[in-house]
């Protein structure tokens, strides 16, 4: 063959023919169906007082290191020993930050009500109507775009 097959159970180089586990008489496939029978499954009960709930895979609390349900999973829903409670340090840098945000906010509103309205917007406004007219205008296509006069 040109492309042998590795095994992923004993990790042996074998053919076509002998790839498959059943084939070669893997030894790892044996130890797995010895181990543990398909009906058979390990289950992780919830540590939480009165909780019945199991799992089939193992939901660890980082902190105290004790199996929870997906109920229970989290540090606040299992009244966790080591739960840490928030600590107010951080409230003069939040204060900090409101403060900062609204004078940028202030500046800004200040900004746009300094923007000149008058002479720059009334001339782009003339010549966007000069050139909505001279789009929607009838005539002579054969005089020149400079020789025309357009009237409203």
């Amino acid at each position: 063959d040109f492309l042998p097959f590795v095994c992923d159970g004993c990790s042996g180089v074998f053919c076509l023919q002998h790839r498959s586990r059943d084939a070669h008489g893997c030894s790892e496939v044996n130890i797995k169906k010895n181990a543990m029978k398909p009906d058979q499954h390990k289950s992780y009960p919830c540590s939480y007082k009165d909780c019945k709930e199991k799992e089939l895979l193992p939901v660890l609390c980082p902190y105290c290191e004790k199996h929870f349900c997906l109920r229970h999973r989290h540090q606040s829903d299992h009244e966790c020993e080591k739960l840490d409670t928030p600590k107010p340090q951080m409230a003069a840098t939040q204060q900090l930050v409101k403060h900062i945000i609204g004078k940028y906010n202030s500046k800004k509103n200040e900004a746009k009500s300094k923007k000149r309205k008058g002479a720059k917007n009334s001339e782009t406004a003339a010549k966007v109507a000069l050139m909505k007219l001279k789009m929607h205008a009838c005539g002579d296509k054969a005089l020149p775009q400079v020789s025309r006069v357009c009237f409203q």
